[in-house]
């Protein structure tokens, strides 16, 4: 039998328990279109995400094209600058060789001649002294001597054999790189290497010549006639960088060497015997060495001096810090371990009176 609803609805429930069930009912339907509405706004929000996907793609991929067209550029303008510099380099070379080439064509036939010429006084010298006492032979021997002089006197002109341009590579941004390299590793001076005529700062971070000799413990690894003292920092590997402060200094040297170099007597200091290295000298002479010595032409007095170590990669770079630019890079392969190496060169009426400073700390960073 059926029975009207409570709530005169005029709706007939089927069973007396319905108007007990039926609260539940609403709270189920109800739950429904609270889960109907969830499901509409998470459909929303993956809606929103996808859209945010889509755009972070977008956004990268602009990033990633604004990237490659900027380097694009950046090869561009490096490709540019190699180009003209390669270019102005044949020019000079192509100058220079002619100017060299003219001088040795010139010298071979002053040679050419005075053989000749030496040949004719050689057979007139053999004539019979009466034959040599005539006015004509006399008058020979004149007209000998005229072309002698002549052809010394046409003397060839100088060429210098070193690069007379300036051929600085563009250091865009190259710092932003080097700077990666340095950490917040203390690197201090070994006081256990150092000449006996140098004075270390109580850090050991500078060092200057004092000019008489201290006594010291002729330590194994203390250098000696050299003036040289070693840095702590010791290199099997990795990449690192640091810089010396040089100030107005006339002289000094600056480098690495290889740890196992020969520290007592003297002796080369190329790369072959374990030294990569750039000083300075009488204040405007500054060099590197391979099997001879080379002269850079350093326009704009360095204060403080860069030096990149690339271990993998066999370079020691050396870079005017003060005006950014790169100094010399030599190439080759290491296999030993390394040390840094400062020397303040010699006082000299207090001209070399300035210590050598390490600026920075560095780390060593593999790669």
């Amino acid at each position: 039998m059926s029975h009207p609803c409570p709530h005169a609805c005029g709706v007939l429930l089927c069973h007396p328990l319905s108007t007990f069930a039926f609260p539940h009912q609403r709270k189920l339907e109800a739950t429904v279109e609270l889960l109907q509405q969830q499901k509409l706004e998470a459909r929303s929000l993956k809606s929103q995400e996808e859209e945010k996907v889509a755009e972070w793609k977008n956004t990268v991929s602009r990033e990633r094209e604004r990237i490659e067209k900027e380097f694009e550029k950046l090869h561009d303008f490096l490709d540019e600058e190699e180009e003209k510099l390669q270019r102005k380099l044949k020019q000079e070379e192509k100058r220079t060789a002619t100017k060299l080439r003219n001088n040795v064509t010139q010298l071979a036939k002053q040679c050419q001649a005075l053989g000749k010429l030496t040949t004719e006084i050689k057979e007139r010298s053999q004539q019979p002294p009466l034959g040599l006492l005539k006015v004509r032979s006399l008058k020979i021997f004149d007209v000998a001597l005229l072309r002698s002089e002549n052809i010394q006197a046409q003397k060839q002109a100088v060429v210098s054999a070193e690069l007379q341009d300036t051929y600085n590579i563009p250091t865009i941004r190259i710092f932003e790189f080097l700077n990666q390299f340095k950490g917040e590793l203390q690197m201090t001076l070994d006081s256990k290497s150092a000449h006996p005529s140098l004075l270390l700062s109580e850090d050991g971070q500078s060092v200057s010549h004092g000019g008489a000799r201290q006594e010291l413990p002729d330590y194994p690894e203390r250098f000696d006639p050299y003036v040289f003292v070693l840095g702590s920092l010791r290199i099997t590997a990795g990449r690192c960088y640091w810089e010396v402060e040089v100030g107005d200094q006339t002289e000094w040297d600056i480098g690495v060497c290889r740890e196992a170099v020969k520290r007592k007597g003297k002796g080369p200091l190329s790369p072959q015997a374990g030294f990569w290295r750039m000083w300075l000298r009488n204040g405007d002479q500054y060099k590197v060495l391979l099997s001879h010595p080379i002269t850079l032409s350093v326009k704009q007095k360095p204060k403080r001096v860069g030096i990149y170590l690339d271990y993998k990669g066999g370079e020691v770079s050396f870079y005017n810090v003060t005006h950014q630019t790169h100094l010399y890079t030599y190439s080759g392969a290491f296999r030993d371990a390394l040390r840094p190496f400062f020397s303040p060169g010699l006082s000299q009426g207090g001209r070399s009176a300035s210590p050598l400073v390490v600026c920075p700390s560095m780390d060593q960073n593999e790669g």
